[in-house]
């Protein structure tokens, strides 16, 4: 079993045609993207973070994570930070058989959070394909993501994506997820 990683090691888990998802260090947090090869260069989501003095960031500020791999084909990173009142987990699963990423996000916070949110820069052609999914026409198969779940919902703005919780409360836990699917 492999430690959790602090402030530092880079961390990549190769998805093949689901794209890369690679986790950097900068500051004081991860961050993270999802590359596609071939002739996909040009289409990528790339995590858009806060600064350590931001009490409810653009992204979980994820300080520390682990990478896990399971008998039936999932592999899993798994992230947990803190910032302000707020302590952050998410998990990034490759589902193979589903042919997606899964990622669940969750915030836990004494106080009332003002905006949890998770926010990426996009590269490519991205345009709406139903209510809270997002579509990369590109080569044989189109991108798509989507808020997933009771609860979520995901927004485009130029080139930023947002994916939120519809709703919020203090000192309880608040979840969203979204897919990204191929």
């Amino acid at each position: 079993m492999s430690k959790p990683q602090r402030g530092g090691e880079p961390l990549e888990l190769v998805g093949g045609p689901l794209g890369d998802l690679a986790f950097q260090w900068a500051g004081d947090r991860y961050h993270h993207q999802w590359r596609f090869a071939e002739q996909r260069a040009s289409v990528s989501l790339l995590s858009v973070e806060s600064d350590s003095e931001t009490l409810w960031p653009l992204s979980p500020p994820l300080q520390q994570i682990h990478r896990q791999s399971f008998g039936d084909g999932r592999e899993v990173i798994f992230g947990v930070g803190m910032a302000g009142r707020g302590h952050w987990s998410a998990t990034f699963t490759l589902v193979p058989e589903l042919k997606c990423w899964i990622v669940e996000l969750a915030c836990r916070a004494a106080v009332e959070p003002q905006d949890l949110v998770s926010t990426y820069r996009l590269q490519g052609q991205w345009t709406a394909a139903e209510e809270g999914a997002f579509r990369c026409d590109r080569g044989p198969s189109p991108l798509c993501v989507e808020a997933i779940g009771p609860g979520s919902t995901a927004e485009l703005q130029a080139d930023l994506l947002t994916i939120r919780p519809q709703q919020t409360a203090a000192t309880a836990t608040t979840q969203w997820a979204f897919r990204l699917r191929a």
